[in-house]
């Protein structure tokens, strides 16, 4: 399938994990992506140019009542497929030409322990209300800690841990795939100091791309760390997977 930016560098990210226990499978016009722990099934995600009679065919002979999101660069015509329209979110894009400067009134750790793994879950699964499924988020982080393209950072205040980020590099780009900050530590520049840090990390790295997809609220604070639009992302849940009883719209990667 033809990709955008963001979709080659999520491709090459999971492609990258299989061994980690993720299922890939694609067809010449989309790819899924199964979560390596099945307690986390509404992480699965179908990225597609658009959604149709043949993608959906494909799912239910190889994938029949399995959660799926869907993200699609083209809207689905709801009429004609079984999916339930979720919320539409932007693709967005840096390309830094140096490094940032850094606030350093945070507190800002890169996780490479169990320690501090265990506060970045604890950062996502309160922003995300994702309590029951802490134990679940921490067996799939665990199998990535000393991974050479994964790095997830942890933003503390007053010795909490108040905001969280993970950044997986591609072979051009790297993406955010988490970023959330605790509601009370809010608009308190936590949300940026952390990206800020991950960001000249990359730099150091030598990726000089960030793709990231943000919600209408997030798009602001993008762009004022210089990040510019590059598409527009149509999300949708597969109406056959409604039997699950913990639906879960998780197609966004901030709540900042």
């Amino acid at each position: 399938m033809w990709m955008n930016l963001y979709q080659k560098t999520i491709y090459e990210v999971y492609k990258s994990k299989e061994r980690l226990g993720y299922m890939f499978f694609e067809t010449k016009n989309m790819f899924i992506v199964l979560w390596n722990e099945p307690q986390m099934s509404y992480l699965n995600a179908v990225h597609c140019q658009q959604f149709g009679k043949a993608e959906l065919n494909f799912i239910k002979e190889k994938l029949p009542n399995t959660f799926l999101c869907i993200a699609s660069n083209q809207s689905v015509d709801d009429i004609a497929l079984p999916v339930k329209k979720g919320t539409s979110s932007h693709l967005m894009m840096l390309r830094a030409q140096s490094p940032m400067k850094e606030n350093n009134r945070f507190k800002i750790l890169r996780v490479t322990d169990q320690t501090t793994l265990a506060d970045f879950c604890d950062v996502v699964t309160d922003v995300y209300d994702l309590a029951k499924d802490k134990d679940a988020l921490l067996r799939s982080c665990s199998k990535e800690i000393g991974l050479d393209n994964c790095f997830k950072y942890v933003g503390y205040v007053n010795h909490q841990p108040a905001g969280a980020v993970e950044f997986s590099e591609g072979k051009d780009a790297a993406y955010v795939a988490w970023g959330a900050v605790k509601q009370p530590y809010r608009k308190q520049g936590l949300y940026t100091a952390i990206m800020v840090r991950a960001i000249n990390y990359e730099i150091d790295r030598g990726f000089n791309t960030i793709v990231l997809n943000s919600s209408e609220t997030g798009k602001s604070v993008y762009k004022k760390m210089g990040f510019e639009f590059l598409a527009d992302r149509h999300n949708y849940i597969l109406e056959s997977c409604q039997r699950q009883t913990r639906i879960k719209e998780i197609t966004l990667n901030d709540q900042i």
